[in-house]
């Protein structure tokens, strides 16, 4: 998670995926931001990768992102992907805690990772 104002925030995806849930990560309210993820890819091309990302508040969904970010070869070396940037809600009724469901899949639908996060929209960091 990047955002200017604010060292990065890294969530480790390679660990234990059920503690990000129970992290909570605060964001500034109205603030731009971006994601960037880093991953290898083994033996075989990855056809279609995609974000798939769904935020709900409360149990009711307000948030729905698919984004496209394309097809990697194998290679030592991490590839890096940076989402445009995106703006987080604001407000006083948009302020409070957001529960996140995320998944990386390919175009045979397999899902390469799936993780949950929370975040709190707060209007300072």
């Amino acid at each position: 998670f990047m955002s200017e104002g604010r060292d990065p925030i890294d969530l480790d995806l390679t660990g234990d995926l059920s503690k990000l849930k129970e992290q909570c990560i605060t964001i500034k309210e109205g603030c731009e931001y971006k994601l960037r993820f880093q991953f290898t890819v083994g033996n075989q091309i990855v056809s279609g990768l995609r974000l798939q990302q769904n935020i709900s508040r409360k149990g009711v969904p307000v948030s729905k992102l698919n984004l496209m970010l394309g097809s990697f070869g194998p290679r030592e070396e991490p590839h890096e992907i940076t989402t445009p940037d995106d703006e987080a809600p604001k407000g006083m009724i948009a302020r409070g805690k957001y529960h996140a469901v995320c998944k990386i899949i390919d175009d045979d639908k397999t899902v390469h990772l799936g993780w949950e996060w929370t975040f709190k929209i707060e209007k300072d960091w």
